[in-house]
Parts: structure tokens; sequence; C-alpha cells
């Protein structure tokens, strides 16, 4: 059975300008290069688990995932997807160094590239899933 809120929701998604996702993509990756740059001692001081910065790089690294895949229209251009999961990876990487460099009481970690790589793999899957919806329900239209 056809959910129709599902079938709105999706082509809203895809009907948006391209200058619109590039804008909103731009945007968010500024803000990856922000709090990924911003000393430590700025952040507030939330106890959480043991563990939960790894899950945040994961859902960072996600949506810039989908959001990349959205801009560079890769639901049509297939060869796209390779290209953002590197791109994703390479970010975090760099990411990384420079918290490594700075010496602003941040580290480079391997575990934080692990989670920033788990995050773009899944971003990328989840816009290939949301991008095959979109075909069956424009073949069924």
């Amino acid at each position: 059975m056809v959910n129709y809120n599902e079938i709105s929701m999706i082509s809203i998604f895809f009907a948006t300008p391209q200058w619109l996702r590039i804008i909103l993509s731009l945007i968010y990756l500024g803000g990856i290069v922000f709090l990924s740059l911003l000393p430590a001692k700025e952040f507030p001081q939330v106890s959480l688990f043991e563990g939960a910065d790894k899950i945040i790089h994961i859902f960072l690294y996600l949506g810039l995932s989908v959001l990349s895949c959205w801009s560079l229209h890769a639901e049509i251009k297939h060869k796209w997807y390779f290209r953002v999961i590197l791109f994703a990876i390479s970010w975090g990487i760099m990411m990384e160094i420079f918290q490594g460099s700075m010496h602003m009481d941040r580290s480079f970690e391997y575990f934080d590239i692990l989670s920033n790589s788990v995050g773009a793999l899944t971003g990328v899957s989840i816009f290939m899933v949301v991008a095959q919806l979109k075909k069956k329900i424009d073949l069924k239209n």
C-alpha cells in the first residue's frame, strides 16, 4: 500500500532547487568545521556516556554525506556516491589532523576517523535507499 505522506516528503526533498541544496550543504559543512576546530574548553561540560562523541561524529558525517549526495544529484549520476564517500572520509581525516596540530586542547583520534567513515557510508546508503524509493514512486506515477 502506498503511503502518500512518504510520496510528498520524498517529492519535496528531490524537488528542492539546486542552488538551495548547495547552500544548505555548504552551511552544514561550515558547521562541521566550526565544531571540529572549536577549542574543547568552549564546549559545555555535559556528562554523557562514554563514547557519546563517537555517535555525534557518526551523525555529523551521515548528514554531510546525505547532503552532499543530494546537492550533487547522486540519484541521477551514480558515480557521485563513491566520490561523496571519499570526500567525507577525507574531510574527517583533515579535521582530525587540524585538531592534532592546532594545540587548542583538541587531539587527533583514530576512532573519530572511524566514526566519521561509518557515518559517511551510512549516509550514502540511506540516500541510495531514498533515491530508489523515489524511482519506484516515479514509475508508479
